[in-house]
């Protein structure tokens, strides 16, 4: 990569804090999400762990103090949730008996806040990360272009605020996949693409196919020097100090970071991999059907691709490979001054066939995904460590489409950003559109949230969009059913002194009150609703261009109001 001026830096930095700056004030306004909830009680779970450990070091062997903390949401690794509970110690105002009625402490940010801040700061580095790279591989503009593609995202914004892993292990392994690529010449970096890949790994299990997928480029590399440019492959570079680090050092960091593995890691790593192989099903709708059991149909991840992610930054991710690949193929041989090493196995000279990383890591998650043996997911998160590596490809489409074109450098100044804008619009203008939604957002092309709930594509799911009811529901009587909302995330309203006291949760047929999230498959809950209730008519309505994603339904005061 090319050495960047003073002012990349700090663009690059600033983008990133910006980025953290935003999704943690905009996502005051997102309601907790489903696995939110779990994962915010798991998280005070390991960092109480964390705490007794630090105050009294020899319980670091105490495997029944382990098991005890570490016991809850054992299926997943555990370093975000740990961040989230040290973060919430540091910086979270005490939580709120709901007994006393008192009002939320103003002497910190509220609980869910703080533990949303790690996985926010990250996405802000995932930001400058993809800056500094497209920066390096075309220039300003590729940088930014190459940023604002993932950021900009509407599901992508949604999720990067949010006490979840999707984002965050985007970009561990985007940091992954640099390290590697830098690994071919350097030797610190291929001893540090390991330790990396073992961080990525206790963020979430997509990182596991890291390792196989990195390596097949490498051989990949070195079949088309030997092929193409009729290089020699020497011994040293069929086992190269990338390849060792990954497949020895990452294990041992993945699990140094996992105290729940350090007891049984057999049986517990067997359950683990187990776990995500039948993994629960959750309801899709598409193309109005609703499926609620393998298999989803092969055009799934496709179709919501193009329907989620603007088509111009789509394009420009398939021209950009398209592109690369060209200039692959023309590309002379070059010669390189130094010799294949075990710890520079690709030096200056060696194609880097950066066109195939980008594809097979832009496009290998979408494919996993689309498989008839894969349980289905909640939705386009699951592919979400695609985008960086689209995002790139962008870049790349950008250098060389710059490149083809002869345009005078008073007029590029201008084209320039006028070409970005034109690019990243269309994504930022959703983005805003649908925030606190953007679960619920769709493309352009697609129609919006209005053109996707015709295609019969689902329209929300996680419970999580309350965000303009709170005032209603101070005089909503309780108790309430809470349909999708996770117990534990109401909770978590109660720790902050935002859910009122009267709204105790209970089943439809003891219900006074009923939050409807909607799906396909949830039209039963909503008639259950207006049986118990007396009414067909919500009291309000939460939609996002006219397309209701909550309603909240209450008895009628007027008992001869009833039936609505």
């Amino acid at each position: 990569m090319s050495r960047r001026p003073p002012t990349a830096w700090l663009l690059g930095v600033a983008l990133g804090l910006l980025t953290v700056v935003l999704l943690a004030r905009g996502h005051r306004d997102v309601g907790y999400a489903r696995d939110e909830g779990v994962y915010f009680e798991a998280s005070r779970h390991y960092a109480a762990w964390v705490a007794e450990v630090a105050k009294e070091p020899g319980r670091l062997s105490d495997r029944k103090l382990r098991d005890r903390h570490f016991a809850i949401n054992h299926e997943h690794p555990v370093l975000m949730k740990t961040l989230a509970g040290l973060a919430a110690r540091a910086l979270a105002a005490p939580a709120v008996d709901p007994r006393a009625k008192a009002p939320a402490s103003a002497g910190g940010m509220p609980e869910g806040a703080a533990m949303r801040l790690p996985a926010q700061i990250i996405a802000g580095l995932g930001v400058s990360l993809l800056f500094f790279a497209g920066w390096a591989w075309g220039g300003i503009g590729a940088g930014l272009l190459a940023a604002g593609w993932f950021i900009l995202l509407p599901r992508v914004a949604f999720n990067a605020g949010l006490h979840a892993f999707d984002v965050p292990v985007a970009v561990a392994s985007l940091g992954v996949v640099l390290a590697y690529r830098a690994s071919a010449s350097r030797r610190a970096w291929g001893i540090a693409v390991g330790p990396l890949l073992g961080i990525a790994i206790a963020v979430k299990h997509n990182a596991l196919f890291l390792g196989p997928l990195l390596a097949l480029h490498y051989y990949a590399c070195l079949m088309w020097g030997r092929w193409r440019h009729g290089r020699t492959i020497t011994r040293a570079q069929w086992v190269p100090l990338p390849l060792v680090s990954m497949a020895v050092l990452a294990p041992l960091v993945a699990w140094a970071l996992w105290p729940w593995m350090w007891s049984d890691t057999t049986a517990r790593l067997l359950e683990y991999l187990e776990f995500h192989r039948n993994h629960s099903w959750y309801n899709m709708e598409l193309l109005g059907r609703n499926y609620n059991q393998p298999p989803m149909p092969i055009s799934y991840a496709v179709i919501m691709t193009w329907a989620t992610v603007p088509t111009t930054l789509l394009l420009l991710a398939g021209i950009g490979l398209g592109l690369g690949v060209r200039r692959e193929l023309r590309a002379p041989a070059a010669e390189s001054a130094d010799p294949p090493r075990f710890a520079a196995p690709l030096p200056s000279g060696w194609s880097r066939l950066d066109p195939l990383l980008l594809g097979m890591l832009g496009l290998f998650p979408i494919a996993l995904i689309s498989l008839p043996s894969t349980p289905i997911f909640g939705g386009t998160k699951h592919w979400i460590t695609a985008y960086p590596f689209l995002a790139l490809a962008a870049a790349v489409a950008w250098r060389e489409l710059w490149q083809a074109v002869e345009v005078p450098k008073q007029h590029r100044r201008w084209l320039a950003p006028l070409g970005l804008a034109l690019c990243l619009g269309p994504a930022a203008a959703a983005t805003a559109d649908g925030h606190p939604y953007n679960l619920s957002q769709y493309a352009p092309l697609a129609g919006g949230p209005r053109g996707a709930a015709d295609l019969g594509l689902n329209r929300g799911f996680w419970g999580h969009a309350v965000h303009e009811l709170w005032p209603t529901l101070e005089q909503t009587p309780g108790p309430i059913h809470l349909h999708d909302m996770h117990e534990l995330a109401r909770k978590q309203y109660e720790r902050e002194g935002r859910w009122p006291g009267q709204l105790q949760p209970t089943s439809v047929r003891r219900a006074r009150s009923g939050l409807m999230f909607y799906e396909l498959h949830m039209t039963t809950d909503e008639v259950a609703l207006w049986e118990q209730l007396g009414t067909t008519v919500p009291l309000q309505v939460l939609s996002l261009d006219d397309v209701p994603l909550t309603s909240l339904y209450v008895e009628p005061a007027d008992p001869a109001g009833r039936g609505g």
